[in-house]
């Protein structure tokens, strides 16, 4: 009975091996009627949005501010952060950490919602490792920052401070879209308030050329009192320039295989093969039942 046994599980294992074969063999395309197969260690890209309907704040308030959820009067609901009473006394600060949507990308397309009165704001992409720096009442540093905008005077709306600038971008909802790439150090953006002639638009030199990651969103102030609003996040991670929707992408997700497919750029899970722990699993009772 038990070499039965044992031919019985030795002939799974086969039957699974060869089922492996088919799916991971190469890392080559496969031609499969239409649809092409590849194998790769991720996606070429992923993104993740937050809109805040799960009452989650994701911001951490880290010097004189706190992190909340707002709700304006047609129940929509964004991250709030309010500066506190003593901010004037040194600053606040409020990071959201995007390093595990970000770690190994060529390119990092962030597009987020602000809305800001005529205060002090600076809302920034950077590595966060490097921040806030030497930033202090009245002084912004920018070591570590990829671009920063905002408003330093109360009148008018900057990118970087100063190299270009818009009067009509307070107290409304404003719409960020930023490309950052790393194989050139240009970040590209476009910053409207859905008025044509309001757009901003423009490649840049990062602020900080030394910079080699986007780790973080970070917001700064130094009002006392305040507050602003930030919403609609998505985060776009792109590890190579291909996402070819004619194409099913196979990859490694917690001891399986996941197949996916790009539609209108985004990927959609086709199914998942927990093959891998299935063939471990019966090489085991194999080698337990020789081992008898």
């Amino acid at each position: 009975m038990a070499e039965d046994i044992r031919l019985a599980k030795g002939e799974d294992v086969d039957a699974i091996k060869s089922e492996l074969v088919k799916k991971v063999n190469t890392a080559t395309l496969e031609g499969e009627g239409y649809l092409k197969r590849k194998i790769m260690g991720k996606l070429p890209s992923v993104s993740t949005e937050f809109d805040f309907t799960d009452n989650t704040p994701v911001f951490l308030a880290v010097n004189r501010c706190t992190g909340s959820i707002g709700k304006e009067d047609d129940g929509n609901l964004y991250q709030k952060i309010t500066t506190a009473s003593n901010t004037a006394n040194t600053y606040a600060f409020a990071t959201f950490d995007i390093s595990k949507y970000t770690d190994g990308a060529k390119l990092v397309v962030l597009e987020f919602d602000t809305k800001m009165d005529k205060d002090r704001w600076y809302v920034g992409i950077s590595d966060l490792t490097n921040r806030p720096n030497t930033s202090h009442r009245g002084e912004y540093n920018t070591t570590g920052v990829i671009m920063s905008q905002g408003t330093k005077d109360g009148s008018y709306y900057y990118i970087n401070k100063d190299i270009t600038w818009k009067s009509d971008f307070f107290n409304k909802w404003v719409h960020s879209k930023i490309s950052v790439n790393f194989e050139t150090k240009k970040v590209s953006y476009e910053i409207s308030n859905n008025v044509v002639a309001d757009t901003l638009n423009e490649t840049i030199d990062f602020c900080d050329t030394t910079v080699e990651k986007v780790s973080g969103i970070e917001v700064y102030s130094y009002v006392n009192s305040i507050e602003m609003g930030i919403d609609n996040i998505k985060i776009t991670a792109k590890y190579t320039n291909e996402t070819d929707e004619r194409t099913i992408y196979i990859i490694p997700e917690n001891s399986a295989f996941a197949e996916y497919i790009y539609i209108d750029g985004k990927p959609v899970c086709l199914g998942k093969s927990d093959i891998v722990d299935t063939v471990n699993n019966l090489l085991k009772r194999v080698e337990a039942l020789e081992n008898k």
